[in-house]
């Protein structure tokens, strides 16, 4: 396959993989006047918890339109997951991405909708930090055991950061907030 001379100059560049994944998608995104919003482990490491995350979760309008989009470049670097309809793969490296759809909830048993990404741009832009602490509670809280690393996520940004008690989460998880704040509190 022939790749596109911008795929290959940032394959060069010593930018990660997962790096260069996710800015080749927000892209074509961008060409296509998607807005988007990355959540997930990227989210978390952009604001100060750096963990290991092998793929990339990205909020859009609409995720089938999204995946169409970024596997309709036969010579770019997407192709969708086998048997998934909301995740496509980077043909270069491995690197999944799941699409997450705008306004709506991860699962039936979740409680926190995602946010509705509203600005168009060409560099990537990250779920508030309310919202991101809100989302990956409620994951967290709908699935205890399969989403563990949820709640250890907003333990660490918790102290990394100093957030405080009053945190403006979501309504839903303020009670999952507070009891995990005053939980550290009482730790020290």
């Amino acid at each position: 396959m022939e790749k596109d001379a911008a795929y290959v100059l940032r394959e060069t560049t010593g930018t990660s993989s997962l790096d260069v994944t996710v800015r080749d998608a927000v892209d074509v995104l961008t060409r296509h006047l998607i807005p988007h919003l990355i959540a997930g482990g990227l989210a978390v490491q952009q604001y100060g918890y750096y963990r290991v995350t092998l793929d990339a979760d990205i909020i859009v309008p609409d995720v089938l339109d999204a995946v169409e989009l970024l596997t309709a470049d036969l010579s770019g670097p997407f192709e969708r997951c086998p048997g998934r309809e909301d995740a496509v793969r980077d043909t270069r490296n491995d690197v999944r991405i799941d699409l997450l759809p705008a306004g709506r909830a991860y699962r039936r048993s979740c409680r926190v909708p995602f946010p509705l990404p509203t600005t168009v741009t060409d560099i990537p832009q990250y779920v508030p930090l309310c919202k991101l602490i809100s989302l990956k509670l409620d994951s967290w809280f709908s699935s205890p055991n399969r989403r563990h690393k949820d709640k250890t996520d907003v333990i660490e940004l918790i102290k990394a950061l100093h957030l405080p008690r009053d945190l403006q989460v979501d309504e839903p998880v303020r009670r999952l907030y507070t009891e995990t704040w005053d939980a550290l509190e009482a730790e020290e």
